[in-house]
């Protein structure tokens, strides 16, 4: 049955039926035919297609390569698929684009070769397959991370249970020789000890939370949310004299606020600690687009460290500077850095000795989602 037959009516019911987009046009490119599927996905009524150029579907950046495409495939007629290994993209009358497969099968009719262009479109798919990319990719971070997690854990546990093993015997001794001394000692040991276990097992707790609690993304003012956040902190900012200046617009972000405050707050709460001696901190947050980016810098004015810590400092459990000084476990990067890669942001710290470091949380726009009022 040649093309020039379409007006019978079983055929043209089979046509107009099909739940993809058929279009018919000719070597020269025009639309010859296109059936209801085509006029709801592309949201042009028949009569504002047939006769214009196959180009009108095309994203305009892509137009000249299709023409030398079409007069290839005139050329060398088969019935294929077209764009075998390439994302194909079509424009919508409305000018947003999406993704399509599109099969070609060329048939000979009365006036001349044209093409039958079956179109399907794979938003949906394409939206699944790079869901379940993504999601593949953060289990393979987690794994990574739990990985180094337990290793790092199990070897920082055992520095509390090591002393409480050995002191417990000189406790025996002491009770056995009603040394009062060696008793209060052996007894203050393991009780800190005992402590510091349980602040790294709650710690382990919560980072395995941050890693592997549900998600509840939802629309947030990120200004709103940073001032929440900051606002927690409000008696150690009063304590530490530390001024704090927050310069972010309100342009809402996707994000799970529990997770997005925790961030925030453990960033703010490292530089409240690792502050000078003889100097009030002072930390500004900032908010700015850069390119295709919503970047968050947090500038502290603190004791910094050497650029080459940049990436170890987000490693759990991993402290530089002693437990002393400073006290903690080197939990709260890790959780931040395990919250950014989460929601698919990109975490990022430097830093110099005595000058302090900016830690960055870069969010791409397609998650801010707007500006308020």
């Amino acid at each position: 049955m040649s093309f020039d037959s379409i007006g019978e009516d079983q055929f043209r019911l089979a046509v107009e039926s099909a739940p993809a987009a058929m279009i018919v046009s000719g070597a020269d490119g025009l639309i010859q035919f296109v059936n209801a599927e085509t006029e709801h996905m592309f949201g042009y009524r028949s009569d504002e297609l047939v006769g214009k150029s196959i180009d009108i579907l095309v994203p305009a950046r892509l137009r000249a390569t299709h023409s030398s495409l079409r007069q290839s495939f005139f050329a060398r007629p088969s019935k294929r698929p077209m764009g075998v290994g390439r994302d194909l993209k079509a424009t919508r009358r409305d000018g947003s684009e999406f993704a399509v497969e599109i099969g070609l099968t060329p048939i000979e009719s009365e006036s001349g070769p044209i093409v039958l262009a079956t179109v399907l479109d794979i938003t949906a798919r394409r939206e699944a397959e790079n869901a379940l990319s993504q999601r593949a990719a953060e289990l393979e971070r987690a794994n990574e991370r739990l990985a180094q997690f337990a290793y790092v854990a199990s070897h920082d546990l055992q520095e509390p249970l090591r002393k409480i093993a050995a002191f417990s015997d000189i406790l025996e001794q002491a009770i056995s020789s009603a040394n009062q001394t060696d008793m209060v000692y052996a007894n203050s040991v393991m009780r800190s000890s005992a402590l510091r276990a349980r602040e790294l097992v709650d710690d382990l707790l919560t980072y395995s939370r941050a890693i592997n609690d549900a998600q509840h993304l939802q629309e947030l003012d990120l200004r709103e949310e940073i001032e929440l956040a900051v606002d927690d902190l409000s008696e150690t900012i009063a304590e530490t004299g530390a001024r704090l200046h927050i310069d972010a617009p309100h342009v809402t972000i996707r994000a799970d606020r529990s997770q997005f405050a925790r961030l925030a707050h453990n960033i703010v709460s490292n530089a409240l600690k690792y502050r000078k001696p003889d100097h009030a901190p002072e930390i500004v947050i900032r908010a700015t687009q850069n390119g295709r980016e919503i970047v968050i810098a947090f500038a502290d004015n603190g004791i910094g460290f050497e650029s080459k810590y940049d990436r170890v400092v987000f490693e759990p459990f991993k402290r530089l500077h002693s437990k002393g000084k400073y006290p903690g476990t080197g939990i709260g990067l890790a959780i931040c850095k395990s919250i950014a890669d989460r929601h698919g942001w990109r975490l990022s710290v430097t830093s110099q000795p005595g000058q302090g470091s900016t830690f960055y949380v870069a969010i791409p726009l397609d998650q801010a989602m707007g500006s308020g009022q």
